[in-house]
């Protein structure tokens, strides 16, 4: 993510847009990619651009668009929004997480994942994502921030490799 996406994302996040709004602006630019480009397109004139924004975009999010039109941001809209996301949820105290697994955990287990997860993180609340990954072979991983705990099968037996494996100089 670019300095300037991270710069407007604070900005959408200073100005109190509703989420519904951003997401709604979100689902017109993926359901609607010609709106993106006539909007990124420098033949077409500021005037238009703000006509289509107008008559598309919910009322919120109408002058953010604008401005970033103007300034030739557009582009990174995508970009923008991904990272509104995540100031948004850093604001509120709140982490993204990924569990892999074989066996998918009870929700005891899960619990306890979270907790681990907020106190490492000082975090309010965990938003874990779960994904089946039998290449695992067997246990979980858990990724988080850019931590990584490994408690797979398959990441012991590269571990207890490295280990065993003379180093050559």
């Amino acid at each position: 993510m670019t300095e300037t996406s991270i710069n407007y994302a604070k900005a959408l996040y200073g100005l109190s847009v509703p989420e519904e709004a951003i997401c709604e602006t979100e689902k017109i630019f993926e359901n609607t990619p010609e709106i993106g480009k006539m909007l990124e397109n420098p033949l077409v004139s500021l005037k238009e651009k703000e006509q289509v924004i107008e008559r598309v975009f919910p009322q919120e999010m109408k002058n953010f668009l604008k401005v970033t039109c103007k300034y030739q941001k557009i582009d990174s809209i995508q970009e923008i929004i991904e990272a509104y996301d995540a100031y948004s949820r850093e604001q509120k105290g709140i982490l993204k997480a990924e569990l892999l697994y074989v066996t998918r955990p009870a929700e005891e287990q899960e619990n306890k994942m979270k907790e681990f997860l907020r106190s490492q993180f000082s975090a309010r609340e965990v938003e874990l994502t779960l994904t089946e990954d039998k290449s695992l072979v067997g246990g979980f991983v858990l990724r988080a921030g850019d931590r990584e705990y490994d408690w797979s099968l398959i990441g012991r037996y590269k571990k207890l490799k490295q280990k065993l494996t003379p180093v050559s100089y």
